[in-house]
């Protein structure tokens, strides 16, 4: 590992695996929501 560079690459790794779940729950919230589930719902927003 470089001084120049750091944990660049899995720093990297640990923000794409953090965009992709969230990306994953907002699309099973709305699906829930879609349902007509309150609780889903209230969570979703």
């Amino acid at each position: 590992m470089s001084k120049i560079n750091g944990d660049k690459a899995r720093f990297h790794k640990a923000r794409k695996e953090k965009i992709e779940r969230r990306e994953r729950y907002r699309k099973m919230f709305e699906s829930l929501a879609g349902k007509g589930t309150k609780s889903a719902a209230k969570t979703a927003k």
